[in-house]
């Protein structure tokens, strides 16, 4: 590491470990237990209420800052059982200030600001409303901010939970968090964040969500993607420690960035290098991706299978760049195509449960014994060979090593059997999900519809996709076709110049799960009975067949640690990280005096 890093770091740790001691020797008030309630609105706004169990021993007044609100504004402040000043001078007396609350205004933002009243254990309930904190990006929606109001006083108990104007899922929902050690997940449509130390002493409290265009009604942009915002808030973080290593200076550049995350000057630096890259990239041929691409093929419609190859995965860099084309969805999408294929049977029936049926499913594999011969080697050993030399596999081969390997010896493949293999090679299983995009990568530039090179920006190489002719009509009749299976419906499929399976198949390639099983679901109301179109019948069954096997493996996987960029449940809780957050908006922390 060269002295100007090695000077920086000096210090920066200097810096926060002058303010750690200091907050440790004022920190005789408590902050015995917080719970921050945060509702999100429609129109990107956010609704929060605070509720604090304190014990406080010194000061007059407890305050929030507010010195990095980026574009968006404050809307509101109150403490309940409280009345306004809106004269709030601090050089009041303890007796003055009780039982009121106002807001400063400083030379960097605001302040908002309440009487402590009388020492020993109190209780406030604190409400703010800030506007603009859902913001547009390129393409998607977010909410990068941190909601750190209170760290000069150390939460022994913190949770954290965010709702929004529809339920929170891992379909439509990706979260992290940024700043203490926790669990974040998705209860009941809301996202819960857990402590599992105390948070204080600057540590952050960022959360970032990211969601798929039409949740929200945003009044604010970003210019910059969801992957490129993902990338920002990473740097610096556990979630990112492999990249981390790579160099000195990006570790120095991690460290300092987590110390002035949301600060003015991180801001400026990281947005002026994300505009500079994208200008190299552009001028090097870079083809066009994300939100850029679904514009230009925006009301555009192909109403014809893209894609004849029938190597799915080979697809899977695209089909991201557009949120479809998950690890998962591939098992789907090949178990469609076996039994189309005839090379499996599924037995699918309807359990009753104490809430809600429940889909079982076991698939038989035709012709077992010659299958298992003809492979001949076991899933671990295909990985190994795949990621030697992707030229020589096919990514189907080991989906169906799986298969193979959870089958009894007459080739039976039970629901509860295929959960226990996942579960005992997740490992094994998540090695494979994340080479995905290798394989695509590879497959890509095999057919000569991609390159895949770098360019220098500044000291680092910058990786570019060059499309060919070919490539970038592909990429355009992807979307175009995800456009057209978007306005086709399963009642009016006849009319339409799209078979049953490939509406199954692209169906499930472009994550729309739960939409076609809501179709189902109307098309077919009582599966047992007969109907007009009795050649759908079967259709239902073998989705639901697919749809709950493809639960029992991915249940197995998640109880065995799968965790995968590659995954749909990638960004989809668990546990949170230390460091990182950069670019979040809020933050400027809080105490008493």
């Amino acid at each position: 590491m060269d002295k100007k890093w090695q000077c920086l770091l000096i210090f920066f740790s200097a810096f926060m470990l002058n303010m750690m001691s200091t907050a440790e020797a004022s920190a005789e008030n408590r902050l015995l237990d917080l719970r921050i309630d945060i509702q999100l609105n429609e129109d990107g706004s956010v609704d929060v209420t605070e509720y604090r169990q304190t014990d406080m021993d010194e000061g007059t007044e407890l305050y929030i800052v507010m010195d990095n609100l980026q574009e968006s504004e404050l809307l509101d402040f109150y403490v309940t059982g409280f009345d306004e000043n809106t004269d709030w001078d601090s050089s009041d007396s303890q007796a003055e200030k009780s039982g009121q609350y106002g807001i400063i205004e400083t030379s960097d933002g605001l302040e908002l600001v309440w009487g402590i009243g009388d020492y020993g254990q109190n209780n406030y309930e604190v409400h703010y409303s800030l506007s603009d904190v859902v913001r547009q990006l390129e393409d998607g929606q977010s909410l990068l901010w941190n909601f750190d109001t209170f760290s000069d006083i150390p939460a022994e108990q913190l949770v954290i939970e965010l709702s929004g104007p529809q339920p929170f899922s891992q379909e439509n929902t990706k979260l992290w968090g940024f700043g203490f050690n926790g669990d974040m997940t998705i209860e009941n449509g809301k996202i819960v964040w857990l402590a599992n130390e105390q948070v204080g002493n600057r540590q952050n409290a960022i959360v970032l969500l990211q969601f798929q265009d039409g949740m929200f009604n945003p009044q604010v942009t970003e210019a910059m993607t969801l992957a490129e915002q993902e990338e920002m808030a990473k740097e610096g973080s556990a979630y990112n420690v492999e990249n981390i290593s790579q160099s000195n200076d990006k570790i120095a550049f991690g460290i300092i960035g987590t110390m002035l995350a949301g600060g003015a000057i991180t801001i400026g630096v990281i947005f002026r290098h994300i505009f500079k890259v994208k200008k190299i990239k552009e001028e090097a041929g870079d083809m066009l991706s994300g939100s850029k691409r679904i514009q230009k093929n925006s009301g555009l419609l192909y109403d014809k299978v893209p894609f004849e190859d029938r190597d799915y995965p080979g697809l899977a860099y695209l089909l991201n760049q557009f949120a479809t084309g998950y690890f998962e969805n591939y098992f789907s999408v090949f178990l469609l195509e076996w039994v189309i294929e005839g090379k499996i049977d599924m037995v699918t029936r309807e359990e009753k449960g104490v809430f809600k049926d429940k889909v079982k499913t076991d698939i038989v594999i035709h012709d077992f014994e010659e299958a298992r011969k003809k492979e001949g080697r076991s899933f671990a050993s295909f990985v190994d060979d795949i990621m030697a030399d992707p030229s020589k596999e096919r990514y189907e081969t080991g989906m169906w090593l799986m298969l193979l390997e959870a089958a009894d010896q007459t080739g039976l493949v039970r629901d509860t059997a295929i959960q226990r293999w996942a579960n005992d090679n997740a490992s094994d299983v998540e090695t494979f999900a994340d080479f995905l995009t290798d394989y695509s990568m590879h497959y890509l530039e095999e057919q000569s519809l991609i390159q895949f090179d770098e360019v220098q920006a500044g000291r680092s190489r910058i990786p570019i996709a060059i499309a060919s002719p070919e490539g970038d009509l592909l990429f355009d009749q992807l979307i175009q076709f995800y456009n057209y299976l978007s306005q086709t419906k399963l009642d009016k499929l006849e009319q339409v110049n799209v078979s049953m399976d490939d509406y199954l198949i692209w169906n499930s390639l472009y994550n729309k799960n739960d939409e076609l099983t809501k179709e189902f679901k109307n098309f077919v109301p009582k599966p047992s009975e007969s109907y007009n179109h009795d050649s759908y019948d079967h259709y239902y069954w073998y989705w639901y067949g697919t749809r709950g096997f493809n639960q029992s493996w991915s249940q197995g996987l998640s109880s065995g640690g799968f965790h995968s960029s590659q995954s749909t449940d990638y960004g989809g809780g668990g546990s949170t990280s230390i460091g990182g957050g950069g670019g979040a908006g809020g933050g400027g922390g809080g105490g008493a005096r």
